[in-house]
This record gives structure tokens, C-alpha cells and sequence, in this order.
């Protein structure tokens, strides 16, 4: 059905979003609850592709082109951002609207375009679900290109997660507003109206599944705390933490203290506090953009000199990371934040840069092939030390020593003779006695402790 991303993120994804903006889409949701406004509807549409906002030099005013083939040198790419932020791409809420993972594609498609210097967000959101915006953030603050966020109406929660990463935050006007930095849940149990129509749940878990979603289950049954303890509470910490590293000295820890509790701020008193950067008008977004851009190639570090040309200098790691923004939004992440679609996409501008013999992959992934390949050094240690190179000669000695066992075992005493067994009263030994001392045989012994061959 065309709605089960959106279903799915409002019934049961934690958000970072205006609480305000939720009570406005209130009958929307109920409306599709009712799914009134979508019978008939079986497959999801493709959105289709939008022409492209551009702003030139001189400023004045925006203009669309169909890609950035067509745009000027020098221009200011134009990106939309309004409404709830949600991950997937989204129809028919309000409007048809990328998701923020759509979004992030768009970001980095202009950063690496020769002919764009700068980016301007034009953005009014309440923000969203938390799933994709610190992705998004990340790609923002990863750019090659200066980006400023401009709103002439509200940046909210994770909207201003995602603002926080720009270079720079404009506000049109005294009236604006940003802030509501913190993350919420809100759900309904349908299960006691359903019931009363005569449906009955069964839920089994399997054993050693005890903590199966046991945080959702508590809160259902009134227990919010687990689900504050170990979903939203972490959650909040990321937030907060992303936008003290993106606004850095800009946001002091008196105002952190202040204006990360989740209040809404307008715009004198957000830059009073250090949450944006100016208040002006849309042109004067896409100037600080240019102006961003222009101090950035002026603080580029002249080429090196004909005879250290050989030699790595910080002007071609520069121009590396311009040709190749999905690998610049990699700098400075570490454990969970390198997240496999970020280094999906750094492999994949590679690839079509012609790179094909290198290649990135997560702290993860080489741990675990550290890990595999000291198990692999193991195991040839442990060959080398039964006389034999690889697994298929130890077997092909284990086979033969069998062989003898059973060969030796058709003979009577201690030794091999050609006469034949004779009947007695007292039992035989030796073929018992040759099977130990085969069976103590070193690389015998390796096989036996060896796990392929039990």
C-alpha cells in the first residue's frame, strides 16, 4: 500500500519533531487511519524528478533548471525543505516529498557538480522521524561546499538537527522560530477497540527472546520508563551531542544548558543564544553562501612546487575530497556512525571515478577480517605442526593410517605375519594396541582436536 512507510513511522518510530506540528497533522493521520483518502490505491508511485533550484552570483532571486549541466558557473544550488522529515519518500500527506534519504542523494549530486560553489537549504519543518536525520546531518556536514540553511518560517527539532550541520542558520524574520531539540514517542493502542469487535492477540516469544521488544511491550501496559531508559534517552544524547559538535563555540555551555531542554526560540533571542547565525532575507542567505565559498578557495593551499610534485599536499587531498563527496562526508566518523549506505556510497563514486582495485570498508567489517584471518593463520600453524601443508593431506594421511588399522587388524599378535587367526580361549590384543598407537600418532591427535573434523 502506498502509506505503510509513513503508517509504520508514526505509529511506532521515535521522533524529533514540533509537538505543535503534530496536533496540525492530527486528522490527516486520522484520515488515513480510516484509509478513506486512499482506497483503491495498490502500488506506490515513483516521484518524479523536479527541476532544479539554482541562484547566480548576482543574487537576485532564484531560477530552475532541469540538472546542473544547464546551471551557470558559479551558482548556489537550491535545496526545498519543507514539512514532516521523514526517511523514505513520502506521498499524498500534504504533498508528494523526497525523504530525507532522497534528500541526502540530492546534497551530494550538487556538491561534486563543477558548477556549483554553494548550497542553500530553503527550509520550514517541524521536524521528523529521527530515522535518517543523523544520517543526513552527517552528509550535510560532510560537504565539500558551504551550505547554509534559510527558513522563513520554523526549523524544529530534527530540522535543526539537520540545520546544525550547515555551515551557517538564517532566519527571515523576528517571527521565526527554531529549537524543540529533544525526541518524543507517541503511540496508540488500538488493541482494546479491536478487541471489542472480537479480534484476539496472541504474542509468543521464543525462548531466550525474554527482551523481545520488551521496551514497546512495558509502555503498553503503562511502563514508560524502560522505553525512556533505553530508546528515547539515548536518542536525545545523539541529538544533543550533534549539535554541540556542529555548533561548536557558536553555542556556549551556559545557552547549551538552556536551549537544549526542547524550547522553541525566535529569532532575535535564537541568536542571542547562539542557535543561529543571522536574520535576513533569502538573498542574503545565498550572499553568505557565495561569501562562504569564496573565503573557502581563497584559504586553499597554493600547488606544491615542481620538484614535490610526487609528494601528497593538503591542495590535492582538497581536490580529492571536491571530486568525491560521499567519501568527504566519511571524515571524522567512528563506530556506529559509519553507517553501510555512507560507505556503499563512498565505494560506489569510486567505482565510477574507475577505481576499481581499492575500495573502503567499516571498522566492523576489518575487525572481522582480522579476526577470520588470525583463525586462518591458526589453523596453517596447526597443519605445519602435523607435518602436512594443507586440510585435504591430512586427511589424505588420516585415510591411509585407517587403511593400516584395518589392514593390521586382520593379523594376530603384535606384528604382521601371513598365517591366519587361530582360534582361543584368551582374547586378542593386538589389533586394539596397533589402533592406539596409530591413534597417537601427531598429526592423528591434530585431527582429532582439529573442529573441521568433528
Amino acid at each position: 500500500m502506498r502509506v505503510n512507510h509513513l503508517l509504520s513511522a508514526i505509529l511506532f518510530s521515535p521522533w524529533a519533531i514540533s509537538p505543535e506540528v503534530v496536533q496540525g497533522y492530527l486528522p490527516s493521520i486520522a484520515a488515513m487511519l480510516n484509509r478513506s483518502p486512499y482506497e483503491g490505491v495498490e502500488q506506490e508511485p515513483k516521484i518524479e524528478p523536479v527541476m532544479l533550484g539554482i541562484a547566480g552570483t548576482s543574487g537576485t532571486g532564484r531560477s530552475q533548471v532541469r540538472n546542473y549541466d544547464a546551471a551557470p558557473d558559479g551558482s548556489v544550488a537550491v535545496h526545498t525543505l519543507k514539512g514532516v522529515m521523514m526517511k523514505q519518500d513520502r506521498i499524498g500527506l500534504c504533498s508528494d516529498t523526497p525523504g530525507t534519504a532522497s534528500f541526502g542523494r540530492a546534497l551530494l549530486a550538487a556538491d561534486r557538480h563543477p558548477n556549483i560553489v554553494a548550497h542553500v537549504v530553503d527550509a520550514d519543518t517541524g521536524g521528523g522521524a529521527v530515522d535518517g536525520t543523523m544520517e543526513l546531518a552527517q552528509i550535510a556536514a560532510g560537504l565539500t561546499k558551504p551550505i547554509v540553511l534559510y527558513s522563513d518560517g520554523m526549523v524544529a527539532s530534527a530540522g535543526y538537527w539537520f540545520g546544525a550541520a550547515c555551515n551557517e542558520i538564517i532566519l527571515n524574520n523576528a517571527s521565526c522560530r527554531v529549537g524543540s531539540i529533544g525526541v518524543m514517542a507517541s503511540f496508540q493502542d488500538i488493541k482494546p477497540a479491536l478487541e471489542k469487535l472480537g479480534v484476539k492477540f496472541h504474542d509468543l516469544v521464543a525462548d531466550g527472546s525474554e527482551e523481545k521488544n520488551a521496551e514497546f511491550t512495558a509502555a503498553l501496559a503503562g511502563d514508560y520508563k524502560p522505553y525512556k531508559e533505553k530508546v528515547l534517552n539515548p536518542l536525545r544524547v545523539m541529538f544533543h551531542d550533534g549539535v554541540r559538535a556542529s555548533r561548536g563555540d557558536k553555542l556556549s555551555d551556559k545557552s547549551a544548558d538552556k536551549v537544549l531542554k526542547g524550547g522553541m526560540y525566535f529569532a532575535e533571542d535564537a541568536k542571542k543564544e547562539g542557535l543561529i547565525d543571522g536574520i535576513g532575507t533569502f538573498d542574503y542567505a545565498v550572499q553568505r553562501a557565495l561569501e562562504l565559498a569564496t573565503a573557502a578557495n581563497d584559504a586553499e593551499p597554493k600547488p606544491a612546487s615542481a620538484n614535490k610534485a610526487t609528494n601528497s599536499s593538503p591542495n590535492t587531498s582538497m581536490s580529492f575530497l571536491k571530486r568525491f563527496p560521499a567519501v568527504a562526508a566519511l571524515t571524522g566518523l567512528t563506530g556506529d556512525a559509519v553507517s553501510a549506505s555512507l560507505v556503499d556510497a563512498a565505494n560506489a563514486e569510486l567505482e565510477a571515478a574507475g577505481i576499481k582495485g581499492a575500495g573502503i570498508i567499516s571498522s566492523t567489517e576489518l575487525d572481522a577480517l582480522e579476526t577470520s584471518a588470525t583463525e586462518l593463520a591458526t589453523l596453517k600453524a596447526d597443519l605445519q605442526a602435523a607435518g602436512v601443508e594443507t586440510v585435504a593431506d591430512l586427511v589424505t594421511a588420516r585415510d591411509e593410517a585407517v587403511k593400516k588399522a584395518e589392514e593390521y587388524g586382520d593379523q594376530p599378535g603384535a606384528l604382521g605375519s601371513t598365517s591366519s587367526k587361530e582360534k582361543s580361549d584368551v582374547s586378542e590384543s593386538g589389533a586394539a594396541d596397533h589402533n592406539k598407537v596409530i591413534a597417537e600418532l601427531a598429526h592423528n591427535k591434530e585431527l582429532d582436536n582439529n573442529p573441521l573434523f568433528n
